[in-house]
């Protein structure tokens, strides 16, 4: 069994999870969404496409301002679930995925114990918030009541209704990738 495993991306489970519960819960796009993420991540284990990885990419912070204007700017503009969503989703996933999927070339950088530690704080974090986001799902259909027992979506519903949180969720999410990406070019 280890021999069958060697090489897997941790995410897969992850992803074949979350698309396995979209496709439980009747939402489509979603589990589509998750589906293709976890085709790419099979793919790369299994070496069934031979593409060349980048190095960790490096971007300049005016470009990364200007994709966050103008992505914040549609989302302002356009109604919500509108095509103009739709578009920027399909713009920005190849984006996002050449940012977050890159090999490290030369020498692999050992393990310390802050790594580790940081690694399970991250680990338990999400694993909390999925396990919670689970129950209350569960919860909030079997007793049909999305206010006791609200899910993160529920939750964030009434700031995305409006254009403005719309467009200021967009920046935080953004800004938060960024950051954890450090992908912004030194001087």
């Amino acid at each position: 069994m280890k021999r069958l495993l060697t090489g897997i991306n941790p995410w897969l489970p992850v992803f074949a999870f979350v698309t396995l519960f979209h496709i439980i819960r009747g939402s489509g796009l979603d589990a589509l969404i998750f589906g293709l993420g976890c085709l790419l991540l099979i793919a790369d284990w299994k070496h069934w496409v031979k593409w060349h990885m980048p190095e960790r990419p490096k971007v300049s912070g005016w470009v990364i301002l200007l994709v966050m204007a103008i992505s914040s700017s549609v989302l302002f503009f356009s109604e919500r679930d509108g095509w103009q969503d739709k578009l920027l989703l399909l713009v920005l996933a190849p984006i996002a995925i050449t940012m977050v999927y890159y090999r490290d070339h030369g020498p692999k950088p050992g393990s310390t114990k802050v790594m580790g530690r940081t690694k399970a704080i991250w680990i338990t974090l999400a694993l909390m918030m999925a396990v919670s986001e689970l129950f209350a799902f569960i919860f909030a259909e079997v007793y049909k009541d999305d206010s006791s027992f609200p899910t993160i979506s529920v939750l964030v519903n009434p700031v995305l209704d409006s254009p403005y949180g719309r467009a200021i969720f967009l920046i935080v999410w953004m800004a938060i990738g960024v950051g954890l990406l450090q992908i912004r070019r030194k001087r």
